[in-house]
């Protein structure tokens, strides 16, 4: 993660949540600075990663290593800004891209938590409401630390005190190694290393037969080749925009009960591959072949693929957390969204069943070659793809990361929503995310601005792809028990069936909220 950053792109992702000050009882009041910073430092011994930093080996002859930082100090990573009026979503939205395309200090833990004040021209917050956005390196940041790190800087009741600190917990700062210290240890691991690839390489042997099989169909999955570059995957420049778009988790599952075998995360990318289309469409640079998202796939073995029979050992043997990064179809040359939504559907069943694969073994070997290499390759294959224009894997990231589904406070004020960042990376200029607190599922992105200039353009074709595919499920739902019917009872036309069915169906603004007022 460190080893890809460049001058414009940083492998930094962000939390945003904001609250409401109503639920704080006695002191309702706005939070303070002051408020804030007591909150934080009673919940330090929750999240190591709080006040761990890295350490670089003199030329990046080793990986950087991990310490306790002696020089921790927690009003530098804590800022408080506003808004001017009016404090609209889209000037909130500004303001944070703004932050997060700012390189992080990686001298210092590396995070940053902002509160910020002023979100008065938010039509759908209560009166009062601040956001607070933190920003950590993805290198500090896995899905253990991160839940470490929500449950440090949250509660689940307003009143709740800091989680007390375990008996026999004693936190002290690491030694900072000195140069020679960390020149000696990369000349051990330099030894070390064939060792540790060899050890590795026996370890995914086992894997290799199932590799050499893969039997991925591109026709479903992705193309044979490179697929053609788009805006999004050029070298990117140092500016970003972020935003947002939102509807129900019940939304979700009416359209999801109109394709068999679909899942919500089918869903999730059928609405990200919906919004494309729209906003290149608009741009007419829409591709011919249909574009290619790359995603976390689950690749637990099926009943089917494990031994035929669901059992209970199979069930324990294929628990845990088993992924694979694939890439998989959005489907974007077709217009039909149900169509649409269907073909994604086998892409990632395809996937699954025949060319995913768990990536442990493989991480656990890339991580036994210099960083600064890997990053150097990255980005000289981004740059010459981009002359020939052609995109390295994929056209953009979509990511499924559900929420918490009770409610969370900070300093006793309750979250009434929450949305991410991810990084932007050279080749890879639009990041999508899926998340989720309680029944509410957000839909946000993070993008490169010069290849997404209007933002709120991309915001309002995610609103209309969300619109346009609970449109086609009522429709599909309502006209099925016609084409059930006897024939003598049956409408005389099924075009106005359809038609009627989709005047009879609840308006489109209550399929999805949009952003507040641009």
């Amino acid at each position: 993660m460190v080893a890809l950053d460049t001058s414009t792109a940083h492998n930094t992702i962000g939390i945003v949540g904001i609250y409401d000050p109503s639920t704080r009882g006695e002191s309702r009041g706005p939070v303070t600075y002051e408020e804030v910073l007591k909150y934080l430092e009673a919940r330090l011994h929750v999240a190591e990663s709080f006040r761990e930093r890295l350490v670089e080996v003199p030329f990046g002859l080793d990986r950087p290593w991990w310490i306790r930082d002696g020089d921790f100090d927690l009003e530098y990573h804590l800022r408080e800004i506003a808004l001017p009026a009016p404090g609209s979503w889209r000037q909130l939205c500004t303001q944070i891209a703004r932050i997060h395309a700012r390189p992080l200090d990686l001298s210092r833990p590396p995070w940053e938590l902002y509160l910020i004040d002023g979100l008065d021209g938010v039509d759908h917050l209560p009166q009062g409401a601040f956001a607070v956005f933190l920003r950590i390196h993805h290198s500090a940041i896995d899905g253990v630390a991160g839940a470490e790190i929500l449950t440090a800087i949250h509660s689940q009741e307003p009143g709740d005190s800091a989680p007390p600190i375990p008996e026999g917990y004693h936190w002290e700062p690491d030694t900072v190694p000195s140069d020679l210290d960390l020149l000696s240890r990369a000349a051990l691991h330099g030894v070390a290393r064939p060792v540790d690839v060899l050890r590795q390489v026996v370890s995914v042997a086992p894997q290799l037969p199932a590799l050499v099989s893969d039997t991925r169909d591109p026709s479903v999955t992705s193309p044979a080749t490179l697929p053609k570059a788009t805006r999004f995957n050029q070298v990117v420049s140092p500016h970003r925009v972020f935003g947002t778009a939102y509807t129900t988790l019940d939304v979700l599952k009416e359209i999801r009960a109109a394709v068999p075998n679909a899942t919500i995360n089918d869903v999730g990318v059928a609405v990200v591959g919906g919004a494309i289309r729209r906003y290149l469409l608009d741009k007419d640079e829409l591709p011919d072949e249909a574009m290619v998202a790359m995603m976390p796939i689950s690749v637990r073995p099926t009943a089917t693929r494990a031994s035929g029979t669901a059992t209970s050992e199979t069930s324990t043997q294929t628990s845990g957390n088993e992924y694979s990064v694939a890439p998989i179809t959005m489907a974007t040359d077709e217009e039909d969204p149900l169509v649409r939504l269907a073909r994604i559907v086998t892409s990632t069943a395809h996937v699954k069943e025949s060319g995913a694969h768990p990536v442990r073994a493989l991480i656990a070997m890339s991580e036994e070659a210099i960083g600064g290499l890997m990053g150097t390759v990255q980005r000289a294959a981004v740059r010459a793809l981009s002359r020939r224009g052609r995109a390295v894997a994929a056209h953009t990231l979509v990511s499924n990361v559900p929420g918490p589904q009770t409610p969370m406070y900070f300093c006793g004020a309750q979250m009434v929503d929450t949305t991410g960042l991810g990084p932007v990376l050279d080749g890879m200029g639009l990041n999508n995310g899926i998340g989720s607190y309680g029944n509410r599922v957000t839909f946000c992105f993070t993008a490169d601005r010069k290849a997404l200039p209007d933002p709120e353009v991309y915001e309002q074709c995610l609103s209309g792809a969300v619109e346009e595919l609970l449109d086609a499920a009522r429709a599909k739902v309502q006209a099925e028990p016609a084409k059930r019917a006897p024939a003598k009872k049956a409408p005389a036309k099924a075009a106005p069936v359809k038609a009627a069915a989709a005047k009879q169906a609840p308006a489109k603004k209550t399929a999805v909220k949009k952003a507040p007022a641009k």
